[in-house]
């Protein structure tokens, strides 16, 4: 009877493992490939060949598909991410970078570095029919981010170029106008979607716009260079990293004020929260480190080595790894999270992956 309870729990333990594993999509700019990766060994499965310079991926919300960015190529490669495959090339503008996918799944936004000096466009694509369903121009050459409210009615697009935020009307195309600060970079929105955080990389502040009217709330100081943005997990602060302080400012949500400043290592650029809120990790690119913080005591708890030029982040859904992309060399890197030790350190992932999504 106990050998027989045994194999049961053995073989649920298997099926729940199995249930639970999923697949890493890394592209990597210098190699025009997409690598996946098995997060249970770390070990890159295969690498699938997108187009020149691959620089962002989206994934559907049913992660059976995702589209890459190919910065050099004016092109989205479509992948089917059970098959491993690319299945189809879609031409858009010059320079396509940051992307989403509205949370129904039904179609990618894509936004460009790079206009023609005037306007910039937005490349709005059919994610069933991999067709291009409009282009929308707004003011400005250069675009850096873009994320969707929750219930996909609005897009919001940091416009590095123009100092503001656009915001566009998922389904009239209609675009309004909200002027932040210089260097509009990186965009983040609040659990409950009611505020959409903007570093203004140039003017040393981060915006906050209330998503229900559309309004500026207020423009908060902070060091420089603010790039990086992480709420916490209970929406009561906002963390942002200020690449040319080596610090990251604790801002209160409610008071709108910083509260806290943390010295980290050279040019902080991404911070990530553990799903319980305990801890916080930021990549210091420069300095090839992660520096873990205490998020209770705001204090530094350990700094681990990466590769060159850590950039991208990602915590696994079940918040005890943490993958880290070398942006200038060939790996990743792997943090055990309880242990906050280095495990491992993923190689020939190709030449500059740039970022980590988590696939099927």
């Amino acid at each position: 009877m106990k050998k027989y309870h045994l194999s049961l729990l053995l073989i649920a333990f298997a099926f729940a493992s199995s249930a639970l594993a999923q697949s890493l999509f890394v592209p990597t700019r210098g190699s025009a490939a997409v690598a996946v990766i098995d997060p249970l060994t770390d070990q890159v499965l295969t690498q699938i060949p997108v187009g020149n310079y691959p620089i962002r991926l989206a994934m559907t919300p049913n992660r059976l598909k995702a589209f890459v960015s190919n910065g050099n190529d004016g092109t989205i490669s479509v992948l089917d991410t059970v098959a491993r495959t690319n299945t189809a090339t879609i031409p858009v503008g010059s320079s396509p970078g940051e992307s989403a996918i509205t949370p129904d799944g039904a179609r990618l936004f894509v936004v460009h570095q790079r206009g023609d000096n005037r306007t910039c466009p937005v490349d709005v694509i059919d994610t069933a029919t991999n067709q291009v369903i409009t282009t929308v121009f707004i003011p400005g050459h250069w675009d850096k981010d873009i994320l969707f409210t929750p219930d996909g009615r609005s897009a919001y697009i940091a416009n590095f170029s123009a100092g503001e935020v656009d915001v566009m009307d998922t389904t009239t195309y209609q675009v309004t106008t909200i002027p932040t600060g210089a260097g509009s970079r990186r965009l983040c929105i609040s659990p409950a979607g009611d505020r959409v955080y903007v570093a203004n990389n140039k003017a040393r502040s981060v915006s906050a716009i209330d998503t229900a009217t559309q309004q500026l709330i207020a423009t908060i100081p902070v060091g420089q260079g603010p790039e990086g943005l992480g709420v916490a997990p209970n929406d009561e602060e906002l963390w942002v990293t200020n690449q040319g302080d080596q610090t990251v400012s604790v801002i209160d949500t409610t008071t709108l004020t910083v509260i806290a400043t943390i010295h980290t290592g050279d040019h902080p650029q991404r911070v990530v929260f553990t799903p319980n809120g305990a801890q916080a990790f930021v990549e210091n690119g420069y300095a090839d480190t992660v520096s873990v913080i205490d998020t209770a005591s705001r204090t530094v708890i350990a700094t681990l080595p990466t590769g060159h030029n850590p950039f991208e982040m990602l915590i696994t859904p079940n918040g005890r790894k943490l993958y880290v992309a070398n942006a200038s060399d060939t790996t990743l890197t792997v943090i055990d999270i309880p242990s906050l030790t280095v495990s491992d350190t993923i190689a020939n992932v190709g030449v500059h992956p740039f970022e980590v999504v988590v696939g099927p």
